[in-house]
């Protein structure tokens, strides 16, 4: 792989150097000698290049090296460019010409001992295929081998479409097993009464058997993946599965509060038990805080750890059948004299949220969550979440 799959802000001359000296283009990289041009069949044909390395197994494409016949011959640069304009241009005509569209997309600019630079992005490849160029009406699909960037066929097409489906289906059979073999009792660990909520935050990676995670690197910060709601890892082990976190001083096999359970394809499950007031009533905003919080850490904690979205995130309620689901929460008041329902399911799965970036903060979070808020909101009777305003914009606070 060149680079050692560095990432773009990690890439020097040296490296370049290496690639002159050891790398020629190939399906993983790809070299232009100069900017990206301004007329519309310069940007098709970048499109055609960037789309082509999400549709098949992600790559480097590298501006500022001459090539010839596929084979880097020397690193030249870009006199004059503006780096950060650059750069910018470049993931703007992505955003706009490719859909869905493609994340994980980073570009950086290397600085040249003759005063130029050179700009390396790196697309990942895409677990949500495939990615078609729509700049201009041009409504192709591409993608690469050996011989460079080519124009899929029906059949390949076909195929890619199937994978899609695929992964989204074994995702939600994922989820499915899970909460039923939770509900049944057959958690990592031993779970108190009164309900709970299950929040599963599963990168499209994590189904796939191309995949990669490093259990170890997640084992050695078990602080990145505490338990609902809480700010760290009181005790972890490393098991058969992957990483298990718990609540409690005492460790398992002591019954415990919550646990944090990451798989070693990446996939995160965070279950919270005993989450019922007075035995047997739910507060919905207390319900979406959790919700909205321990996606974005978990989520958070899994790129840190070199996953790329998509990221699905699924959020269920078990064991509340005949509980009662609060509107909201007043201090003045009885839990008995506010706005609820009774609910009527021993179980409730929540239609997920994708998340095509990873979010920066709670409000990011709550926004792309918002399709999982609205249906947890349903089930207390509402048409929508009441934590949003006419904007979109999420008004509930969540504190530090």
């Amino acid at each position: 792989m060149p680079f050692s799959d560095k990432r773009p802000n990690q890439i020097d001359e040296s490296d370049l150097i290496a690639l002159v000296a050891n790398e020629p283009e190939h399906r993983v990289i790809d070299y232009k000698r100069d900017l990206i041009g301004a007329t519309d069949g310069d940007k098709k044909e970048f499109l055609y290049d960037v789309s082509s390395f999400a549709n098949t197994q992600g790559g480097y494409l590298v501006l500022g090296v001459e090539e010839g016949g596929g084979v880097p011959t020397s690193i030249v640069g870009l006199p004059g460019a503006d780096p950060d304009g650059e750069i910018l241009r470049l993931e703007q005509m992505v955003r706009d010409g490719i859909r869905p569209p493609i994340s994980g997309i980073e570009t950086a600019a290397v600085t040249l001992a003759n005063g130029n630079l050179a700009i390396v992005m790196r697309i990942p490849k895409s677990w949500n295929p495939p990615h078609q160029v729509t700049y201009q009406k041009a409504f192709r699909f591409y993608a690469r081998d050996t011989n460079g960037k080519y124009q899929i066929d029906v059949d390949e097409l076909r195929s890619a479409f199937a994978l899609s489906a695929s992964v989204a289906d074994k995702m939600r059979d994922f989820r499915a097993g899970r909460v039923a073999a939770i509900a049944s009792g057959d958690a990592p660990v031993t779970l108190l009464n009164g309900g709970a909520l299950i929040l599963h935050v599963v990168p499209f990676s994590a189904v796939s058997v191309a995949g990669s995670f490093s259990i170890q690197r997640a084992a050695a910060n078990p602080n990145l993946f505490p338990t609902i709601p809480d700010r760290f890892a009181r005790n972890f082990q490393l098991t058969f599965d992957g990483l298990t976190v718990t609540s409690n001083v005492d460790a398992p096999p002591v019954p415990q509060r919550a646990y944090t359970q990451v798989f070693r394809t990446g996939a995160v499950e965070g279950v919270a038990s005993s989450i019922a007031r007075q035995t047997d009533a739910l507060i919905l905003p207390t319900l979406e805080a959790m919700i909205v919080r321990y996606a974005k850490i978990y989520m958070r904690a899994l790129h840190s750890l070199g996953l790329e979205p998509p990221i699905a995130v699924f959020a269920s309620l078990v064991n509340v059948g005949g509980f009662r689901m609060i509107e909201y929460f007043d201090q003045m008041a009885q839990l008995c004299d506010l706005p609820q329902v009774r609910l009527s399911r021993p179980t409730y799965h929540f239609v997920e949220s994708i998340f095509q970036q990873i979010p920066g903060d709670d409000r990011s979070a709550a926004k792309g969550l918002r399709l999982t808020l609205d249906h947890l909101a349903n089930a207390a009777g509402l048409s929508a979440s009441p934590s949003f305003d006419e904007a979109g914009n999420y008004t509930l606070d969540l504190g530090p």
